[in-house]
């Protein structure tokens, strides 16, 4: 993984990095030094200039599920990343919106009460800039344009037999608020937001389709070789009113168990033709004598 994301940064130079959750597998269980170590063990693997700007959106191996989520995991993971409430980014004119998939179950406890809070507060904010005369707020400077949905789970649908492009091995039907976040919280981000495209990871397959919300979503695959033998990225370009996606794939597992295996033979051959040299040589300076 260190291999291929300093690969990706140096070919591509982007500038900025999503990463959509689940930064860890136990982020919501272990003590502090544990997860201090994790982070080191991160910031090596995943290094980025300090020109190129990375953030995180908060997943459930990160903080827990909805129903073991606690401040303390929250402000943890937010001390040393970026964003695990909901949050209106702006980079050159692109808005971005950010969820905490696991805050959007809509039950009234303290913390969705608070997302659903902040996620109105965008809302306003985005017809603000859209309107502000008509809305009857404070004109604000930077230009509208309809934001980009950034979250962990991916928006309601049944399975990936959706998808118009994916590479799920095995299609199983979803489950609301485990695997996809409920019809009605999918709906209500399309009333409040209005998103014009949508991203997302937690089920470790690509897939790109359209959602409920008739967008295009994309769920980004998972990056690492433990959790799928073709594992991706993807590479996307953005202005207020346009955007361009790519999937770009890494080597599948056969592909480098194979160099490993080459690898170990040609240094095996290499050994054993030094030894067999070192013996002649040995053998032929003990004829001349």
């Amino acid at each position: 993984m260190h291999r291929a994301f300093q690969t990706s940064i140096t070919i591509f130079r982007p500038d900025v990095i999503f990463i959509l959750g689940d930064v860890f597998d136990e982020g919501h269980v272990v003590n502090d030094e544990y997860f201090n170590q994790y982070v080191q063990r991160f910031r090596r693997l995943f290094y980025a200039p300090a020109e190129t700007q990375v953030i995180s959106v908060v997943g459930n191996h990160d903080v827990g599920f909805h129903y073991r989520m606690d401040p303390y995991f929250l402000n943890r993971f937010e001390k040393e990343f970026n964003y695990t409430g909901i949050h209106l980014h702006t980079i050159k004119n692109v808005h971005f919106v950010f969820i905490n998939s696991m805050a959007m179950e809509n039950d009234r406890c303290e913390l969705c009460a608070r997302a659903q809070k902040d996620l109105n507060q965008i809302g306003k904010k985005l017809m603000c800039m859209k309107d502000p005369v008509g809305n009857k707020c404070p004109k604000i400077e930077v230009p509208y344009s309809r934001p980009i949905l950034m979250q962990h789970f991916p928006t309601y649908r049944i399975s990936d037999a959706v998808c118009v492009e994916r590479d799920i091995p095995k299609i199983e039907r979803y489950k609301e608020k485990w695997d996809v976040l409920s019809k009605e919280s999918t709906i209500a981000l399309g009333k409040i937001v209005n998103p014009r495209l949508a991203f997302s990871g937690h089920s470790h397959h690509y897939c790109k389709s359209k959602n409920q919300l008739g967008i295009d979503e994309y769920t980004v695959a998972s990056y690492s070789w433990r959790n799928k033998i073709n594992p991706s990225f993807l590479l996307a370009q953005f202005t207020p009113d346009s955007f361009s996606v790519h999937k770009c794939d890494m080597p599948v597992q056969s592909t480098y168990v194979s160099i490993y295996l080459s690898a170990s033979a040609i240094c095996i051959v290499c050994i054993f033709l030094n030894l067999v040299q070192q013996l002649f040589v040995k053998y032929s300076n003990k004829k001349v004598e």
